[in-house]
């Protein structure tokens, strides 16, 4: 399993807190099964969906304003990161299978929602003071990993958006919905 790199983990979380920032944060009920959550099904969330923020986005043939328009994406339309050129552009792939490049000031992080497992304190980091408690299964939006002093992942704390706000929660005290 290829692991993302620091830079690309941090500007997903930066996106990711975006997109909590900019779309509906409100509760979201699913009437799905529901399994505890382990480092690898976290792991394996689609870090790298987002969605056009824009009515409408074009796409490039490279990392540039001035350069050709390949395409024209509109709001809500999906793309998969593959890498970000620098902070204003990142190369996506979208609409069967096609590669381009969109500016970053107009895309937003997909969420992945997960549900608390039990009463769960959310923490304002991984180590800090807490915040705030949550009740079982409420919802909340998974953005990223935590972070260790040495710029590593840190799998037993998840970086969260619970209802517009974001804190911190252990791993295991969530579930996630299929």
């Amino acid at each position: 399993m290829n692991k993302p790199t620091k830079l690309f983990s941090t500007l997903a979380i930066a996106a990711g807190m975006t997109a909590a920032t900019v779309g509906s944060a409100g509760t979201i009920h699913a009437q799905q099964p529901e399994t505890t959550v382990s480092i690898d099904d976290l792991y394996s969330y689609p870090i790298d969906s987002y969605l056009v923020s824009a009515e409408a986005l074009n796409v490039r043939t490279k990392p540039s304003a001035s350069s050709q328009k390949a395409d024209t994406l509109h709001l809500g339309d999906s793309l998969k990161l593959i890498s970000f050129s620098n902070a204003d552009w990142a190369k996506v792939q979208y609409k069967n299978g096609k590669i381009g490049f969109v500016s970053t000031h107009y895309i937003v992080k997909a969420a992945t929602t997960v549900k608390t497992k039990t009463k769960t304190k959310v923490y304002t980091s991984a180590d800090g003071k807490s915040i705030k408690t949550l009740p079982a299964d409420t919802s909340v939006s998974f953005l990223g990993w935590s972070q260790t002093n040495k710029g590593g992942f840190d799998f037993d704390w998840v970086f969260v958006d619970y209802g517009g706000a974001t804190g911190y929660m252990k791993t295991k005290d969530l579930h996630m919905t299929k």
